[in-house]
């Protein structure tokens, strides 16, 4: 295979214009099988585009692009980061920075990450680490305004490769060990965090750039549960989960609910990223027994990110659709999410598994252990 992987983002005037939009398709799975994000088996060489490859962009272009979602394989009319370049060679990158070129590949368990700027990027210094995203509203007079604030976690400093051509083009190239997956939950008022190996490159005159590799796990998560046997108990009444690990990835339970007290039971599956927390119902019994299982949320995505220290609603909107969220329209921008949203499954994540036996009048006994997902 004469190229795999890497990704060319042309800034054509304003940030987020369509010309720095690049996300790939599942569908052309067949035509390159070792494109990231389509295939667990990393490639070991990689390149960057030619001009090929190149050309092949502005034809598509001329196309006037093919909306898809990468993620379900469903065409998708309006999704700002859906935008596909399907091509051997071109990996997702989505830039909201002005000026830079950015490409993408991994290759021999590293990632790769080349910035080209014909103004030249005057760093300070530069760190790894894993990245942080936290939406929130605060507080602003009499009014709430919603903010995307980016930090790092356990920040350490790295050396780039440098380069200037002979047009006074300078190049950075990053190249970042193995590291784990994306995390991410987005609730109902664009709420949320996600968490993804990041780069930070400090700027002068607040211009920082930050660099998120928002990727799918690439490999099979085997769940695992603290203690294998729930149980609560209110009067008479006894409810208890016999909980299972399945050889294909995922947990069953036996659920027996015996009395009058407890109007139902329910199994519950909460996940925690940060400070945020979703609770996904698995399934509920009212009397007698029933058998439930639960899998892991699995898309598979591979995603550079590029951004300055913050962004819009809009703006996380156009990368959290291309992503798999859902949300209905609003008059001044996005509206609501429908439902919580979930990135991925994956280490990054805490999760709790709970049986909860509902008692009527807002009151509930409770079990619960923790699970996990590890590889």
């Amino acid at each position: 295979m004469k190229r795999v992987l890497g990704a060319v983002v042309q800034p054509v005037g304003r940030r987020g214009q369509l010309g720095q939009r690049n996300f790939t398709d599942k569908r052309y799975r067949s035509r390159a099988p070792m494109i990231v994000g389509s295939n667990p088996t990393r490639p070991t060489n990689p390149t960057f585009p030619t001009s090929e490859s190149t050309a092949l962009k502005f034809v598509t272009q001329l196309l006037n692009f093919q909306f898809y979602r990468s993620l379900n394989r469903k065409l998708v009319v309006g999704s700002e980061l859906g935008r596909v370049v399907a091509s051997r060679g071109i990996v997702p990158v989505y830039s909201l920075v002005g000026g830079v070129q950015v490409e993408y590949g991994v290759g021999a368990g590293k990632s790769i990450v080349k910035l080209k700027s014909s103004r030249g990027i005057a760093h300070r210094a530069v760190y790894t680490g894993t990245g942080v995203l936290f939406f929130h509203w605060v507080q602003e007079g009499k009014t709430q305004a919603w903010r995307c604030d980016s930090s790092m976690l356990d920040p350490q400093i790295i050396q780039p490769e440098e380069a200037t051509d002979t047009g006074g083009s300078q190049t950075l190239t990053f190249t970042l060990q193995e590291s784990m997956p994306a995390a991410g939950l987005l609730r109902r008022r664009w709420e949320g965090m996600f968490l993804a190996p990041a780069i930070h490159i400090d700027v002068p005159m607040g211009r920082d750039i930050w660099i998120f590799l928002i990727r799918s796990p690439w490999f099979p998560l085997k769940p695992s549960v603290s203690k294998p046997l729930l149980s609560i108990a209110h009067d008479h009444s006894i409810a208890n989960a016999s909980i299972n690990i399945d050889p294909t990835g995922g947990l069953t339970a036996a659920v027996s609910n015996t009395g009058t007290s407890f109007k139902k039971v329910s199994l519950v599956m909460s996940r925690r990223v940060g400070e945020f927390v979703s609770e996904e119902v698995i399934g509920e019994v009212g009397s007698g027994t029933g058998n439930l299982s639960w899998r892991p949320i699995m898309r598979s995505f591979d995603l550079c990110f590029a951004m300055s220290s913050s962004m819009s609603m809009g703006e996380l909107a156009g990368v959290a659709q291309g992503l798999g969220a859902q949300f209905s329209s609003g008059f001044f921008g996005p509206g609501s999410i429908i439902g919580d949203y979930i990135l991925c499954d994956g280490p990054r994540t805490g999760y709790s598994l709970l049986l909860r036996g509902d008692l009527g009048l807002l009151r509930h006994e409770e079990d619960s252990t923790q699970a996990g997902l590890a590889w």
